[in-house]
């Protein structure tokens, strides 16, 4: 997420309601019965891009990506064993690489007792020309991050400044968005600017729909974040006093009740300090062989 915006949203948004060419390209030319909302419980929660299901019956599974993961093929390989499992039916994957780098990525996994392989597309191994003449508004707008894209700015703008309405206004929003993953946003204002198109962020329908999704996503994932820090540190602490408690009993067991200074010190000892006292109760005879000497 930059700047307030969720690309992979933006991505999703723009496959799902727009159909660009590039999606028939990914489907090899099937249908689309239906996108399907996916999220792939285990270990943790997690939720694909885009999952789809195709006039043959298979299931193509779409994934953006705008940075080189070191770990993507792993990535896909719990998502083609969960999908496969979830669905029972013949799994294709894709990953649209959309990053500015070069692409780095392995598209196969291979763990000695199983193969893995997954299609990876670089965005710009098509040309952006080619996306400009199919006609699709989101063609347009994808054809900033394709191959030879900014040189075809002037040409994309136009396209777009053609557009009329909710289309323009979706086009526009798509086009700002999205020049963000190649660090273009200054010249795509720029070139509008010449061109007398305005577009007016705060009356944008599509961008102030895509930024109130990116807020409410980020409050989620922070409150995702703040039960299972608060789940971990109330363990971390209930660890803890339960250490001390069966550590306490254990010297006054042995030793009779403890001195305050002995109290004081258990009060202040990690969970760590604690282990390690109560594996020296066994063979001290004082307690000060146990918790260390008496100061002051």
């Amino acid at each position: 997420m930059k700047d307030g915006f969720n690309f992979d949203g933006a991505l999703k948004d723009l496959f799902q309601q727009d159909r660009p060419v590039l999606l028939e390209t990914v489907t090899k030319g099937l249908a689309v019965r239906e996108f399907l909302n996916v999220e792939l419980p285990k270990v943790q929660q997690r939720r694909v891009d885009l999952v789809l299901s195709l006039a043959d019956g298979s299931i193509l599974h779409l994934e953006f990506q705008s940075t080189n993961h070191p770990d993507m093929a792993y990535r896909m390989g719990i998502y083609h064993l969960l999908l496969a499992r979830l669905y029972r039916r013949p799994l294709r994957h894709v990953v649209l690489y959309v990053g500015d780098a070069k692409m780095r990525m392995a598209n196969r996994l291979d763990t000695g007792s199983m193969q893995f392989g997954y299609e990876l597309i670089d965005i710009r191994a098509i040309a952006a020309e080619s996306l400009l003449r199919t006609g699709r508004p989101a063609d347009y707008a994808l054809a900033i991050l394709a191959g030879g894209g900014v040189t075809r700015l002037p040409q994309i703008v136009e396209r777009i400044a053609r557009l009329k309405g909710s289309a323009r206004d979706r086009a526009l929003a798509q086009l700002v968005v999205l020049s963000g993953l190649r660090a273009y946003p200054r010249r795509v204002v720029t070139e509008l600017a010449r061109m007398g198109v305005v577009i007016d962020a705060s009356k944008n329908p599509v961008l102030q729909q895509w930024r109130r999704e990116a807020i409410e996503e980020g409050k989620a994932e922070g409150k995702a974040e703040g039960k299972a820090e608060g789940k971990a540190e109330g363990k971390a602490e209930g660890t803890l006093e339960g250490v001390r408690i069966v550590l306490r009993d254990l010297l006054e067991t042995k030793f009779g009740r403890l001195p305050r200074w002995a109290e004081a010190r258990l009060m202040k000892a990690s969970t760590a300090q604690l282990q390690k006292w109560v594996r020296k109760v066994v063979v001290a005879d004082t307690l000060e062989a146990v918790l260390g000497k008496k100061q002051g």
